[in-house]
């Protein structure tokens, strides 16, 4: 009897034309990925129906509910299609092998395709109406490098064959944790021994309606939240000052390998005020959670990522 195998599963996906259906003539990518937990869950409702026996009736279906969090390498290609489901098609410019993507803050994301292959089995468990609701990377040490993508849906479909006849294999050009830097208001810093950044998209899950079949039928999108935290060694009082004085600053947080690079800049930001304190005989560190906003920051959104790479395009096709 087979039995699935992790080693030989993939994850593929394709971006939707319109919300929860797949497309005619799907392009589907074949994603690196470390981990995918995409699942439904639906609950069996218990009747109360009185029937004059002890005997329980047979139990009603509810609404479906899929989610889940993949974990994604951070990488100089595949991210991108991760971008462009949570900011929209980018801004490309460059050509001769080296071009420059530039994403941000859109009033509409992108829904996707995305299914889990078992080929061993053969099982397809394909998952529609997926949009990302929360990103978040943290760097510094030694481990891998990756990304947190938490999704919402509206439907699971199980089939023996694949959505797509044919998947295309990304490069997968890896960054890592020693080609990470941060800089706060433009001067990198070189304390920093820990920086995470959560982007939150805000997505309404509750669009269950009258004839929807259970499924979500929408996933509006609401204010897009970017916050975060550094730690760093207490070695002066700069940070903890612009914290206690609510002071605006900036943060990027970069990965570069070469002449390939990874950039999220979030223009304007305030500290959290927190207190280093004592812990033990040894250094002290200090904590600062960060909140990004946008008010009047010229590159017109609360996060703006700029990915360098040799892809052409990332439109969709």
């Amino acid at each position: 009897m087979p039995r699935a195998k992790g080693v030989n599963s993939q994850l593929a996906l394709s971006y939707e034309s319109a919300y929860g259906l797949t497309p005619a003539s799907p392009l589907g990518y074949n994603m690196p990925f470390n981990q995918s937990r995409l699942a439904i869950n639906q609950n069996l409702i218990h009747s109360a129906t009185i029937c004059s026996r002890r005997d329980q009736l047979r139990p009603a279906i509810g609404n479906t509910d899929i989610f889940g969090s993949i974990v994604v390498p951070i990488d100089q290609v595949g991210i991108g299609f991760w971008l462009q489901a949570m900011f929209g098609t980018p801004t490309t410019t460059g050509s001769g092998g080296l071009y420059t993507h530039i994403f941000k803050g859109t009033k509409r994301q992108p829904s996707l395709v995305l299914e889990q292959q078992y080929p061993d089995i053969p099982a397809y468990e394909m998952f529609n109406g997926c949009k990302v609701s929360n990103f978040a990377f943290a760097y510094g040490g030694e481990d891998e490098l990756t990304a947190n993508i938490y999704l919402i849906g509206a439907k699971r479909t199980v089939s023996a064959a694949p959505f797509a006849s044919s998947l295309t294999t990304l490069e997968l050009l890896k960054f890592s944790n020693f080609q990470g830097s941060i800089e706060e208001s433009g001067t990198q810093l070189a304390i920093v021994t820990e920086a995470s950044l959560i982007a939150d998209f805000g997505l309404n899950g509750n669009n269950y309606t009258i004839g929807g079949n259970g499924c979500r039928t929408d996933l509006p999108e609401g204010i897009l939240q970017v916050s975060g935290s550094i730690t760093a060694f207490f070695a002066d009082t700069v940070l903890l000052y612009k914290a206690v004085n609510n002071t605006k600053s900036s943060l990027t947080f970069k990965f570069t390998s070469g002449a390939h690079s990874l950039q999220f800049f979030l223009e304007e930001v305030i500290f959290q005020q927190t207190s280093p304190g004592i812990e033990s005989d040894k250094g002290i560190y200090i904590h600062l959670p960060f909140k990004a906003f946008y008010g009047t920051g010229s590159g017109g959104s609360t996060i703006v990522t700029t990915l360098v790479n040799g892809y052409a395009s990332y439109a969709v096709v």
